[in-house]
């Protein structure tokens, strides 16, 4: 009996130790995978660990061209037992920073459900882990919530979250998911002209569809898509191309919807996975997304040059792009294709994917990456950048920036002026959902464009167990933008309306000629204007000086109504003085700093060109008057001579001497001035001065553009 009982022990511990073997080498699996970035095994592996009565894998798609490595399949057996009610959470042991992995793959894998399930038991088991994604479980439920639009759950998770790690970074990330939680449920955040639809399914074929962008021009569209009949290493070989990413172009005939789609084929596509793609404005140069298809973190940047029609073999770009150790993805070019932007974790970012940009010279050299700062750039992600060159706006998407849920899409535009970007705007709903939205492009009449999405979960068929979301392609359409302005025509002295007042839209690029409208009888105007818009607008009327403004449409992606009011001074009947001219002693030499005043005096009169004027010069009283009067002549004329230099037509222009003849002021009566030799005063000061005299008006150079 003894001997028996012994043997029973043995037994037992042999087992134990074959079982605690098995199980470190699950776990080794698990951890494999989730180290290369394939959660759909790791997802597999952990749940082997965590949940006894199965294993639940989900199916992962390509995403953002990420490859995949299918979990193992598993039995009708083993697929019938994986209620999810059923799962065991009364006991795990020291499975514990396996409980927190095993909800992390199913985050990282866009299993918004399973993940959701798992951590809201993993937030019931804290770890004390140097990592601090596993650290975080509670705010990635308070996310996982989110994608699944439960906000009022996400935002107690959040909420609690903030109270355990009251000093961590991710704090902050959480406080702007609860702003993104209450943003959601804000009816504001919703533009109801705006319609977002899943494009047909000749292009959301196979397992995942996204990243369209323009090719060249409207017409023609190319994005990736992983399904049969997709490039693979060795036809003969297993290799299914339904999970590798390729690409396809599209055309568009007459508007009448997009042809179906034809393969990129070679040498673009490969049996790696592409995608995230942009050809540029004069279509010899192709930059896109590589993913390997055996090593997920393996992600880069490649160029394609296009001689004879034919697309050269790609060639990955440089360390200064291609850092070794990070990825790098989704390029976007200005329009000139001299600044390409792209997303990457390359160091010196704000944390995660953000986004940077690098200068190309005329040679397609590539300046060192610029990270485009903390504006834009958050301790999240920021990814898929697109540049639109009608609006100088840069879309991207962001999970760091406190929107609906997941990635959100969001826009800033650039001022040329300032040489800065504005606040990102987060482009609210339909646009975003409560997944992940990016790949975000619109057409030129900001009317329509294509974004990607995985608001819809996958049609993973009955071979796998899970909630997987994956990118498809939608469409939207929205109101073409409608830009208009009005104002009115006022006296600047009397604020009394002006009718009848001449106002010209004059393009300040010069493509297009001037336009003229008058002021009603009310001394009101309107005009409507159309997007990428650069005005000078100014007007006049008789015996008024006239008054402009500028007024831009670029860079503006919703519809506005502009007024603009003008103000016009009464042309006074005697002369105005030129302040600030100064001459060298004895001389008609003018000063620099009076050519600083000359300047705004041609500035004037481009904005007056209906008006002639006399230029006339006064000295002080001291000195010969007939040399006063020779001197001053000489100081008229060079003040004409210059605004002639500076484009003012001659004929408009007429000079005069005046000499000492109308003095402002009576120096004899002041001791301190003198009136022979070079004692000087206030007074000599304030007779000595340049002034111009408005001497007729013709309104036929205005009406020429000249």
């Amino acid at each position: 009996m003894r001997l028996k009982g012994g043997l029973f022990i043995l037994f037992v511990l042999i087992g134990q130790l074959l079982f605690s073997q098995s199980k470190n080498e699950i776990i080794e699996q698990g951890d494999n995978a989730y180290k290369n970035e394939n959660y759909a095994s790791a997802a597999y592996f952990y749940k082997k660990v965590i949940d006894k009565k199965g294993v639940s894998s989900g199916l992962v798609h390509p995403y953002e061209a990420r490859s995949w490595v299918a979990p193992p399949k598993k039995s009708k057996a083993e697929r019938d037992s994986l209620e999810q009610e059923d799962v065991d959470t009364n006991s795990y042991g020291d499975n514990i920073v396996v409980l927190h992995k095993l909800a992390n793959s199913y985050r990282k894998n866009h299993d918004y459900l399973n993940a959701e399930l798992w951590y809201s038991i993993a937030v019931k088991y804290p770890i004390d882990e140097i990592d601090e994604d596993l650290q975080s479980s509670r705010l990635w439920y308070g996310e996982a919530l989110m994608k699944n639009e439960k906000y009022d759950e996400a935002v107690v998770q959040l909420e609690e979250f903030k109270k355990e790690t009251p000093d961590m970074e991710l704090s902050k990330r959480a406080d702007k998911d609860i702003i993104g939680c209450y943003f959601a449920q804000d009816g504001s955040s919703t533009n109801a002209e705006v319609t977002v639809t899943p494009s047909d399914s000749s292009m959301n074929f196979g397992t995942s569809s996204y990243g369209v962008n323009y090719f060249g021009d409207e017409m023609t569209i190319i994005f990736s898509a992983a399904g049969p009949g997709g490039t693979v290493k060795d036809e003969k070989s297993k290799e299914e191309s339904r999970y590798l990413s390729d690409f396809y172009v599209a055309q568009n005939f007459m508007g009448e919807g997009y042809a179906s789609p034809t393969n990129f084929n070679p040498p673009i596509n490969s049996e790696n996975n592409e995608g995230a793609g942009v050809l540029s404005i004069d279509r010899t140069t192709f930059y896109f997304t590589r993913r390997s298809a055996v090593n997920n973190k393996e992600v880069g940047i490649w160029v394609s040059k296009n001689f004879n029609n034919q697309w050269l073999p790609p060639l990955k770009i440089d360390a200064k792009v291609n850092m070794e150790g990070y990825k790098s993805m989704h390029p976007a070019l200005s329009m000139e294709g001299d600044i390409l932007y792209f997303s990457s974790n390359r160091p010196g970012g704000m944390g995660g994917m953000d986004i940077w940009y690098c200068n190309i010279d005329d040679y397609g050299g590539l300046s060192d990456p610029i990270n485009m700062g903390p504006y834009i750039n958050t301790p999240g992600d920021e990814v898929t950048p697109f540049f639109n060159y009608f609006t100088k706006t840069l879309y991207f998407s962001s999970d760091g920036s406190g929107g609906i849920g997941g990635l959100d899409i969001y826009k800033t535009a650039y001022n040329e002026d300032e040489d800065s970007w504005s606040n990102p705007k987060n482009m609210g709903k339909p646009f975003n959902s409560s997944k992940d939205d990016a790949y975000y492009i619109i057409n030129k009449n900001q009317s329509q464009g294509f974004l990607s999405s995985d608001r819809i979960i996958c049609d993973c068929g009955d071979e796998y167990e899970g909630s997987v979301y994956c990118y498809k392609i939608f469409e939207f359409g929205q109101p073409e933008q409608v830009f208009t302005l009005s104002g009115t025509a006022f006296n600047a002295e009397t604020d009394e309306v002006i009718p009848n007042a001449l106002i010209t839209f004059k393009d300040i690029r010069g493509k297009m000629d001037p336009v003229f409208i008058t002021t009603d009888g009310e001394g009101n105007y309107k005009r409507d204007l159309e997007v990428g818009w650069d005005l000078f607008i100014k007007a006049q009327k008789a015996k008024y000086f006239g008054d402009a403004a500028n007024l831009t449409t670029n860079g503006l992606t919703e519809s506005k109504h502009f007024v603009q009011d003008f103000f016009l001074t009464p042309i006074p009947l005697g002369e105005l003085e030129i302040p600030g001219i100064e001459y060298d002693f004895d001389a008609a030499t003018l000063r620099p700093k009076s050519k600083e005043i000359l300047d705004k005096l041609v500035e004037f009169l481009q904005l007056n060109d209906n008006i002639t004027i006399e230029i006339r010069s006064h000295t002080d009283s001291r000195g010969n008057d007939d040399y006063n009067l020779k001197l001053s002549d000489k100081r008229a004329a060079s003040v004409v001579k210059y605004l002639i230099a500076h484009g003012i037509n001659k004929a408009r222009l007429e000079s005069k001497g005046m000499g000492e003849t109308e003095p402002l002021d009576d120096c004899s009566k002041y001791d301190d001035c003198g009136e022979t030799g070079k004692d000087d005063c206030d007074c000599h000061q304030k007779n000595r001065r340049t002034a111009f005299k408005t001497t007729s008006e013709d309104f036929n150079n205005v009406f020429k553009g000249k």
